[in-house]
C-alpha cells in the first residue's frame, strides 16, 4: 500500500488553485489549497504535505518569503515554484540559494507538471 500523497497548492489565483486541485486529485493526491503565504504556512503546520506547489508572486507574503520559511522549518518538503517568465531573477536567486530545485513557468503544461511530480517520485 502506498503512503498517501498530499499536495499543497499555494496561489492567489482562484482559477489556478481549482485547476491544480482537480488535476492533482485525479493523480491520486489529497490536495489542500492556500491563497496566500500566511495561510500556506498555517496549512503546512497543520498537515505536512508531500509537495508544495508555490506561486512566486502573491500579495502580502510573497513566494520567496514562504519558500524561505519552508526551507528553514521543513527542509524535507519539496517545493515546486510556479512562476511567470518575468520572475526569472527571483527564480535564479532561489535556485542559487538552494531554496528550490524545480520550477515551472506560467503558462505551464499540466503534462509537464505531472511528469515532474512523477520524476521526483512524489
Amino acid at each position: 500500500m502506498h503512503a498517501l500523497k498530499k499536495a499543497l497548492v499555494v496561489d492567489d489565483n482562484d482559477g489556478i488553485r481549482r485547476l491544480l486541485n482537480e488535476v492533482l486529485t485525479l493523480e491520486g493526491y489529497l490536495v489542500d489549497t492556500a491563497s496566500n503565504g500566511l495561510q500556506a504556512l498555517a496549512r503546512i503546520r497543520e498537515c505536512i504535505p508531500s509537495v508544495v506547489l508555490l506561486d512566486l508572486k502573491m500579495p502580502g507574503m510573497g513566494g520567496l518569503e514562504v519558500l524561505s520559511e519552508i526551507a528553514n522549518s521543513y527542509p524535507r518538503i519539496p517545493v515546486i515554484l510556479i512562476t511567470a517568465y518575468s520572475d526569472q531573477k527571483d527564480v535564479k536567486v532561489a535556485l542559487e540559494n538552494g531554496l528550490i530545485e524545480h520550477y515551472i513557468s506560467k503558462p505551464f503544461s499540466l503534462t509537464d507538471l505531472i511528469e515532474l511530480l512523477h520524476s521526483l517520485n512524489i
